[in-house]
């Protein structure tokens, strides 16, 4: 999966579960627990004041998923 698609599908997710389903389908599962971490910093990365910050999902990732 390349990064911009990888990138818009983080963005869009609702739920835990399915960034647990999205790590699984790269082939990079994450722990229930990971997923619920990463879940919380992509949240982060959508408000304005991270944003401009430097904080993307795009830098999470390239850190998260080295892509």
């Amino acid at each position: 999966m390349d990064e911009k698609t990888l990138v818009e599908k983080l963005s869009n997710l609702e739920t835990i579960d399915q960034l647990v389903d999205l790590s699984k389908e790269i082939g990079q599962p994450l722990s229930y627990n990971d997923a619920d971490q990463l879940f919380g910093r992509i949240n982060q990365c959508k408000n304005d004041v991270a944003q401009l910050g430097g904080d993307t999902i795009a830098k999470l990732a390239k850190q998260v998923f080295k892509i």
